[in-house]
């Protein structure tokens, strides 16, 4: 549960009424044993300032988030300070899961969408004298760089006015990327924890300076130092699951054409082919003879980078629309609303959903929503993708998955 908060009677500052019961016992022991396994598995490596060390009261922690295993790298990094985490509302939707997240004191948080009661919920912990991770890009990185960054955060600094530390990793993204199939790939990571902002320069700040700041200091692309530096994370089946980010053929061109087998990446077009070694970089493979060369990028976050480029490009075109089969569900009100089958339609300015009524009627449009100023899409890679409209989460499970990426990143594009 989250704790009350309300208005002093002299107008000041909010005060905490109560703060939420959770297991202190059960946070510390599941980051001890966090600790053991990921020294273990990837050798985690820890610096954290002394400035950091140092710190009593209130604090914000800001980190990277390129995995599944930042949280536990960072209260790992952190222990034995406490730290409650802004989490997702979607891992609190199983018992079992939500449960154990409020016993631990995770904040559940609305993705992009306004959240006042998760608001209250941090500015109360600060107030408190606690510490409140926060992952600004909202969701796990699409391509091992850094993703867009909500501009309430920087509100939210300003207003509390307590220090801000900087906590990122290094690896985590190549460990467990997004796209991949099945679990994690033992490797290294390296975390380190800095403090950023004193209260003193954040009085001094303003949102926009704020801004400059975060977005410079988080500024990551997990590829860059496998160029220079590379290092191993073990894997039998390295691409599997790459071709659900990087679709469309560096030598053809053709969109969605992009297979994985093992360690391969292929086009079903043209038989452009890469290879994928454990450091996650791309060579192309031996041409056959008489062949032009395979042409690939070295890594997701160039190939990825690549792809957007050539859809800013193409949605400058009135003619621009894309259109799949998809089902269309309300996550957040599964007993009012049943699942919908039908067609989505992608053009430059809008996505549309039409759906058949009923057998003898055409397919009618009951969807259309405006792709300039979305505040966010997330997605589950090869399956569906999440829009918030009108303050309402609507799904769309695309036929074939693959098209998911294609589909985020046209609305990615609008703003980029």
């Amino acid at each position: 549960m989250a704790e009350s908060v309300k208005k002093s009677k002299s107008g000041g500052r909010p005060l905490v009424k109560k703060l939420p019961q959770t297991a202190a016992w059960l946070y510390h022991l599941l980051t001890l044993v966090a600790s053991l396994l990921l020294r273990l598995l990837f050798s985690l490596r820890i610096r954290v300032d002394s400035s950091v060390r140092a710190l009593k009261g209130p604090v914000i922690l800001l980190g990277n988030h390129p995995s599944y295993l930042d949280p536990l790298i960072m209260a790992a990094a952190l222990w034995p300070r406490k730290i409650r985490f802004m989490t997702s509302r979607d891992f609190f939707r199983g018992r079992f899961a939500s449960v154990l997240l409020h016993k631990v004191g995770a904040i559940p948080k609305t993705q992009f969408r306004t959240d006042m009661q998760a608001i209250k919920t941090v500015l109360g912990t600060l107030q408190s004298g606690g510490a409140v991770a926060i992952y600004p890009e909202g969701q796990r990185s699409i391509d091992g760089r850094l993703q867009p960054v909500d501009e309430s955060l920087f509100k939210l600094i300003k207003k509390a006015g307590c220090p801000v530390v900087m906590v990122m990793e290094q690896g985590a993204y190549l460990a467990w990327p997004r796209w991949a199939k099945g679990l994690f790939r033992p490797g290294r990571v390296h975390v380190s924890a800095s403090l950023l902002l004193d209260r003193d320069a954040i009085k001094l700040a303003t949102p926009a300076g704020l801004r400059q700041t975060i977005l410079k200091s988080m500024a990551y692309n997990d590829y860059d130092l496998q160029k220079t530096r590379p290092v191993r994370y073990r894997s039998r089946r390295p691409a599997a699951g790459m071709s659900d980010i990087c679709h469309q053929c560096p030598s053809c061109g053709r969109e969605l054409a992009m297979k994985t087998i093992d360690r391969a990446i292929i086009c079903r077009n043209c038989g452009n082919q890469g290879l994928v070694d454990t450091t996650g970089l791309i060579r192309s493979a031996p041409a056959a003879p008489g062949a032009a060369p395979c042409k690939v990028w070295s890594d997701v976050a160039s190939w990825h980078r690549w792809q957007l480029n050539r859809l800013k490009k193409a949605i400058k075109h009135d003619s621009f629309k894309r259109t799949f089969p998809a089902t269309l569900s309300w996550p957040d009100e599964p007993e009012i609303k049943q699942p919908v089958t039908g067609t989505l339609v992608m053009t430059a300015q809008e996505l549309s959903f039409y759906a058949r009524i009923d057998q003898a009627a055409e397919h009618t449009l009951v969807l259309s929503i405006p792709l300039k100023n979305r505040s966010g899409v997330s997605a589950k890679f090869g399956s569906y993708f999440d829009l918030v409209y009108a303050d309402r989460l609507f799904r769309f499970t695309v036929q074939p998955g693959q098209a998911v990426i294609l589909l985020a990143d046209i609305i990615y594009a609008q703003e980029n």
